[in-house]
This record gives structure tokens, sequence and C-alpha cells, in this order.
């Protein structure tokens, strides 16, 4: 009687293990729509690779919604997957803009100076 053939260790194999060093992504000047595909991407595949992300916000001059949503995704998504979070030192146009636009529930100011 033929015995069935076993599958390869590759094939049931768990996923990779994350990365317990964090990713780290350092944002600067303008992040707008232009940037926001790309920075999406980046954080998409950190968010598979890693168990925490460092987003630098210091350098930042200037924000949109495009990049607003972006983060808000990021928050949500991080939350979701168990990967923690930290958005360090926005710069004084990333706080206004947040505020200006009403999303300090979404993105409390509070969280993004000390990390969340």
């Amino acid at each position: 009687m033929a015995r069935a053939r076993k599958k390869s260790d590759a094939q049931h194999s768990a996923p990779a293990a994350l990365s317990t060093t964090p990713f780290q992504l350092t944002l600067s000047g303008e992040q707008t729509i232009y940037q926001a595909a790309e920075l999406h991407q980046q954080l998409a595949e950190a968010l598979g690779k890693h168990t925490a992300i460092q987003l630098e916000l210091s350098c930042v001059s200037e924000l949109d919604c495009a990049i607003a949503q972006v983060l808000i995704w990021l928050r949500g998504e991080a939350g979701a997957r168990g990967v923690a979070l930290e958005f360090i030192a926005p710069s004084q146009p990333v706080q206004d803009f947040i505020r200006l636009i009403g999303l300090q529930a979404m993105l409390p100011l509070e969280e993004l100076a000390h990390g969340s």
C-alpha cells in the first residue's frame, strides 16, 4: 500500500516571528497626499514584521488630511494587532493640524507628545 507523502515543513510552518526591534521611521518636511501611499505601504509592511513602531514627527513642517488618515489607520491597526505604537515629539505644525481639524479624540495630543 502506498503511503501519502508528508508535505514539507515549509508548507506547515508558522509565519515568521515578528522582530522585537522597533521599526523606526522619521518623517520630515511636508507630509501630504503625495507621500501618503508610500507611507501607508511602509507602515503596513512594518506592522507585519515588528512588535513595535516608533514614528518620529518632530521635523514635519506640514501635514494634510491624507497623512492624518494614515496615522489614524496606523493607530487602529497597531492596536488590533497588538503592535506597540509610539508617536515621538510631534512638531508644532502636527499639533496645530490635529487641533484644527478636531482629531484630538482619534490622535490625542498627549499621546502624540509622549508616545501611545
